[in-house]
């Protein structure tokens, strides 16, 4: 847990342009425990590898669809580069290749766009930031 719980959890977005970015921004407006600040957002893995070691979010918020052919790639690459990263990955179905594979390498939640308050909840309650 965070050393000052009133302080914001600091959310990096990863997420394909504009679509995304709105989807994911209108469920973290439902996130009503938690105090939320996005630091950086970006629309492909070069650029959130650049925007995480630059703005050290507790959070990384990925939409899987930012790599569509290997939609939890960049889970394993933060995983394998930060290992104390925490990543909460958003996919199409629970029940999807990338929910798989983002379980696979490591993410700390998992779930469908709908699911993003209670996963964020989740990993802020299990101490993973």
């Amino acid at each position: 847990m965070r050393a000052d719980e009133r302080m914001p959890l600091r959310v990096l977005i990863v997420a394909p342009e504009q679509r995304g970015e709105t989807a994911i921004e209108q469920q973290l407006g439902r996130t009503t425990r938690l105090g939320l600040e996005v630091v950086a957002r970006a629309h492909a893995e070069t650029h959130a590898l650049q925007q995480f070691f630059r703005c050290a979010p507790d959070v990384v918020i990925l939409d899987c669809d930012v790599v569509p052919d290997e939609p939890a790639r960049l889970v394993g690459l933060l995983k394998r580069m930060a290992p104390g990263s925490c990543i909460v990955a958003v996919v199409p179905a629970a029940a999807s290749v990338a929910a798989s594979a983002a379980r696979a390498l490591g993410a700390d939640a998992v779930g469908v766009l709908a699911e993003l308050p209670a996963l964020l909840d989740s990993v802020a309650a299990a101490d993973a930031i």
